[in-house]
């Protein structure tokens, strides 16, 4: 009985689809990425932006909060880079060789006789590494990433469609500073960067992939995510804690152990022996930017 308080027992609907996160969904937080990740966005905010190293963990923490990404975060208080070479810098450097191939979820994955949809705030050349380094290519219809969600919005797109130079931006705005003394009356900039948490950019992706949120189920490792995702009306499973939190249906210590608490999401089984996606990784599938 304890075991099987681990999971919620809901009225469980009928899926014909499950989106999933990507980082720290698919593989664990242990391998490290997530670590050496962040260390790239803070170097990245010392080198290229100029920001005073002294400022990078308050700001990082305050800009993730409020923002869903530090990159995000960075857009709305006035920085202005490359997306491209934002990504190069901060994906480009990781420790890829961490990711080790997953047999046992990839044949867990293609045993699910149902649609398969990634949906990351990463960009889709970090998406296809990790797939990659997992041996999980061929698990997945399609990827939903920063390019999906962003087309056209870097500010070198502008510029260049545009002609002519950028205006020299305004001193950013000093969010630090917002939160040390705060003023009732000034509200935070909005960012131009779409990305989970916000509802409109989880509308926006269920809408590009054609996915019915009542028929859906959403893996996430973020607390935050999930509780989005269930606002737009997802059925919700957070992973990487057996303790369901506020806005989870499920909660999975791993992503191993999707059959044994959802064994549901395999009815029709034997109808449906041999589903896969075989081929090349979804990234020029139709859902993928």
């Amino acid at each position: 009985m304890e075991y099987d308080d681990r999971y919620r027992q809901v009225q469980r609907p009928k899926h014909n689809c499950l989106l999933f996160d990507l980082d720290d969904t698919l593989y664990p937080l242990s391998s490290g990425l997530s670590t050496e990740c962040l260390k790239n966005i803070g170097d990245y905010m010392v080198e290229k932006l100029g920001i005073e190293e002294s400022k990078i963990s308050d700001m990082c923490n305050l800009l993730y909060k409020n923002y869903g990404t530090t990159m995000a975060g960075l857009r709305a208080i006035g920085y202005e880079f490359d997306y491209d070479d934002y990504h190069s810098f901060v994906h480009g450097r990781l420790p890829y060789e961490k990711l080790k191939p997953d047999p046992v979820l990839k044949n867990l994955l293609l045993s699910l006789p149902l649609r398969k949809v990634i949906f990351t705030n990463a960009d889709r050349i970090h998406a296809a590494k990790v797939l990659s380094r997992l041996g999980l290519e061929d698990c997945f219809e399609g990827i939903i990433c920063f390019e999906t969600l962003n087309p056209l919005q870097n500010p070198s797109d502008v510029e260049s469609v545009e002609g002519g130079s950028s205006p020299t931006p305004s001193t950013p705005f000093d969010i630090l500073n917002h939160f040390s003394q705060p003023n009732p009356g000034l509200d935070l900039p909005k960012t131009p960067i779409h990305c989970k948490p916000s509802v409109e950019a989880i509308d926006q992706a269920l809408k590009i992939a054609n996915i019915d949120p009542k028929k859906t189920m959403f893996f996430d490792d973020s607390v935050r995510n999930i509780q989005a995702g269930k606002r737009v009306g997802l059925h919700t499973v957070l992973v990487g804690n057996s303790q369901r939190a506020k806005g989870a249906d499920f909660a999975l210590e791993s992503i191993h152990n999707i059959r044994e608490a959802l064994p549901e999401l395999w009815e029709g089984d034997e109808k449906s022996k041999g589903v896969s996606y075989s081929g090349k990784v979804a990234i020029e599938m139709p859902v993928t930017a």
